[in-house]
């Protein structure tokens, strides 16, 4: 692998690293928003408190998924465009050769 493609991995290996951990984030948001739905049906703990948190805790898994929406779409225009410059490098360097 030449220089430029490590660096392209390097980077796509970072990206989809911080989509794991939004991943992660949303698992933990949505065992807590899971937990909070349970305490609510309680009638001893379903006070103005525990729906405030469960309301904050749903709108946590919604931005945070569409966070990884973003990020995924992102990485695949990324791969594609690294794929478009790789073939354009490669057609540059078969028609120098052809042409020597």
């Amino acid at each position: 692998m030449d220089k430029l493609n490590q660096y392209e991995a390097a980077t796509l290996g970072k990206f989809i690293g911080n989509l794991l951990k939004l991943a992660h984030w949303l698992f933990i948001t949505l065992v807590a928003s899971g937990l909070l739905w349970l305490a609510s049906l309680v009638p001893l703990l379903s006070g103005p408190v525990i729906s405030i948190l469960l309301e904050l805790a749903l709108w946590a898994c919604v931005f945070i998924a569409s966070f990884i929406l973003v990020g995924s779409i992102l990485a695949y225009y990324y791969v594609l465009g690294c794929e478009r410059n790789n073939l354009d490098r490669f057609i540059k360097r078969a028609k120098k050769k052809a042409g020597k």
